[in-house]
């Protein structure tokens, strides 16, 4: 098998050590660290597709990564600012998993993409809001209720979405209730400053059915496994 050269671009996405080969095996994950490829060595994966890439300010891990990756023979590659953007991406898949109709993308960036979207649901006490959610997740939600009205006009942002300049287009768009993937001091903070409810599950959970969404596109109608590798749920 012939090896190509890589292609990559850090917001955007790439491909990593590629060969001129059949794909039997596609391993799916949010993040690109060790653990991962390990994981993927193990489980015989050829083609590895992830949301990050390894991230250049953890010093050292691309390198690392990229070792591995190219002594196990594994392609590798990532789609970032594309996929929280996509139709069947990140936040539109968790939207349409909650129920979400009408979804609209917000919250722009790189004057391209957009990584969230807004849309409304069948009105829901807050509780129940939450235990749908947290099924989903398959994880523990942080949750703080800033207003009494039934969750109704929700908007996602999955992954890094906390920033108060994200959150403000969502309070702004009239949205009672904002579901995140990370936490800080701030967003829960303008959370209760506007009355909107706040849910943060983790960052890797958040995004994960988008990236399964695009595995499933990829591999089509084709006679090819697919492997989710369990991750941290960081």
């Amino acid at each position: 098998m012939t090896k190509r050269s890589c292609i990559c671009s850090q917001r955007n996405g790439g491909f990593f050590n590629e060969f001129d080969r059949e794909i039997n095996i596609i391993g799916y994950a949010v993040n690109l660290t060790e653990e991962i490829i390990e994981k993927a060595r193990q489980q015989q994966i050829e083609f590895l597709v992830t949301h990050h890439d390894s991230w250049e300010f953890i010093f050292g891990l691309k390198e690392s990564c990229s070792k591995m990756l190219e002594e196990s023979g594994i392609t590798h590659a990532y789609f970032h600012a594309p996929l929280d953007d996509a139709e069947f991406g990140t936040s539109a898949s968790l939207g349409k998993k909650l129920g979400m109709g009408g979804l609209e993308k917000v919250m722009p960036y790189a004057e391209i993409y957009y990584g969230g979207v807004i849309g409304e649901i069948e009105p829901v006490d807050f509780n129940v809001f939450r235990e749908r959610l947290t099924d989903i997740l398959a994880e523990q939600v942080r949750c703080y209720q800033n207003n009494e009205n039934p969750v109704r006009k929700v908007a996602v942002a999955a992954g890094g979405g906390n920033m108060t300049t994200e959150m403000r287009i969502a309070a702004e768009a009239g949205c009672d209730t904002y579901v995140t993937g990370e936490y800080v001091l701030y967003s829960q903070q303008y959370a209760q400053h506007v009355g909107m409810n706040l849910f943060v599950g983790s960052h890797t959970n958040t995004e994960i059915l988008g990236v399964e969404s695009l595995v499933q596109k990829l591999s089509g109608d084709k006679e090819i496994r697919i492997i989710k590798i369990d991750e941290p749920n960081y």
